[in-house]
């Protein structure tokens, strides 16, 4: 089963001041091992990158180059798979926007659910449950309940 591990799992990992960090840095080994078919997208590299650089986002952000070191090596960990959006997936996602009437971020979640059914992607680990739940073609799962 595919699992596309949403920004949130990312940024628990590596927070040193969340409460979830242990059950984030456990889901990320399984994933660098390949115990968990995980899977990742740029998208979600750009997103976390942002939030652990901002101070305004996270208690002890780090540097910038840390940030893109981990960033690089997450998309080179062959045991990770990625996921990118086809050329086509702007036009599912504003159907999505009129459909679901969408507004502001609420289109990057559209984005990454969009992404996940293209590449065949059972669930998603987060715990933005409501911003998924429209998507009734991904499995949404708060691993930290």
């Amino acid at each position: 089963m595919k699992t596309l591990l949403d920004t949130n799992i990312l940024v628990h990992a590596y927070n040193k001041s969340s409460p979830n960090q242990e059950q984030a840095c456990k889901i990320l080994k399984q994933a660098m091992q390949g115990k968990i078919q995980a899977c990742l997208s740029p998208q979600v590299l750009y997103e976390f990158f942002a939030v652990v650089t901002s101070a305004k986002r996270v208690e002890h952000p780090i540097s910038s180059a840390e940030a893109a070191n981990l960033c690089i090596d997450l998309w080179e960990c062959n045991e990770i798979l990625k996921l990118n959006p086809s050329e086509i997936a702007p036009l599912e996602v504003f159907k999505f926007v009129e459909e679901l009437n969408l507004s502001k971020a609420k289109i990057f979640d559209c984005v990454l659910a969009v992404t996940a059914k293209e590449n065949s992607v059972d669930s998603i680990f987060t715990e933005n449950i409501a911003d998924f739940k429209p998507y009734k073609f991904i499995k949404v799962v708060n691993p930290f309940v």
